[in-house]
């Protein structure tokens, strides 16, 4: 694990030093940056959201090529006019598909909770009565949660996002999960695992999230994998996986909300962002109902193939184009 944090951090500074010189700043009127929200995009971007989001193979990743794709203009140099955030920023039309992402996020947030409506009543009803289980479990959670919650913060501006760091991070995550699988110990699960999590356990999941700040590399891959490498089962490693995933994501779905301020109903067309954020829920929805059993029954080596085929994939078409 050590050393995929030194390859992705080598990938993330090569993002600096290929960096190409920004053109002159350009305005557009905010209805021409609602107008690139079309149907097909509204769709499209739902899906892959509530797909991949739980998923190990990286939502971040398959937003940069699905947007790719369908021709997403996310120009840094073209500035909404008459449009500014909380903090009275301007806003560009790259801030405003990564935000876009973020807020429909909020569908696969709601999955989860439907999902695990029974975990979380029980989490919610323990910590009322100041139960030792469910004040442990919220102990973990804060724990794994608080250290990608900062350097997120922290780093926030400084995160490259390419397609080609996409392509390798995806590689390297499947080569990761290649050798996990064969090297790392079967755990059997046993019931409430989750419940007696350590702090130390929760600190290594919370650390191994820390990777997934490199797009491409899959949040719930991190966890997943740092939860087996701290001693769980899958089962319980994928469970702890979808708590933390509903903690953070809520957290960065708030955050980028409250930072756009007025710009959030400037930009966003309101039926859209609430269609693909309904999209985005029933995908997340099935796709979590479908992972958990998918895992205990076939390892997570078919996503590890998965991943190096789309990676290489996307160099052989970088090296085509």
């Amino acid at each position: 694990m050590r050393g995929l944090c030194l390859l992705l951090l080598a990938l993330s500074l090569s993002g600096f030093a290929t960096a190409a010189p920004t053109p002159a700043p350009q305005e557009i009127s905010p209805a021409e940056a609602q107008a690139q929200f079309t149907p097909t995009r509204v769709i499209v971007t739902g899906v892959v959201e509530g797909v991949t989001e739980f998923l190990p193979i990286s939502s971040t990743g398959h937003m940069i090529i699905s947007d790719r794709l369908l021709g997403v203009d996310n120009a840094e140099h073209k500035i909404v006019r008459g449009v500014v955030d909380r903090k009275g920023r301007p806003v560009n039309l790259d801030r405003v598909a990564d935000d876009y992402i973020v807020i429909i996020q909020f569908g696969a947030i709601l999955a989860v909770l439907v999902v695990f409506f029974g975990r979380l009543r029980q989490l919610a009803a323990g910590l009322l009565r100041l139960e030792r289980p469910a004040l442990a479990l919220a102990r973990s959670l804060f724990i794994a949660f608080l250290p990608a919650a900062v350097l997120g913060y922290l780093f926030k501006e400084y995160i490259p996002f390419s397609i080609e760091i996409v392509a390798l991070a995806l590689i390297t995550g499947g080569l990761v999960i290649l050798l996990a699988e064969h090297y790392l110990p079967k755990h059997a699960a046993t019931p409430d695992e989750v419940l007696r999590l350590s702090w130390r356990q929760a600190l290594i999941i919370g650390l191994c999230q820390c990777v997934a700040l490199i797009p491409g590399t899959s949040r719930s891959l991190a966890t997943i994998l740092g939860g087996r490498w701290a001693g769980l089962s899958a089962a319980a490693a994928t469970e702890f996986s979808f708590l933390v995933g509903l903690a953070i994501l809520s957290a960065a779905s708030l955050y980028k909300v409250y930072g756009l301020g007025p710009a959030l109903t400037q930009v966003y067309p309101l039926g859209s962002a609430g269609v693909g954020l309904l999209i985005a829920a029933g995908a997340a929805f099935l796709s979590v109902k479908w992972m958990v059993g998918f895992i205990l029954r076939r390892g997570m080596g078919p996503f590890a193939w998965y991943r190096i085929a789309l990676g290489a994939a996307i160099l052989v078409w970088r090296c085509v184009v």
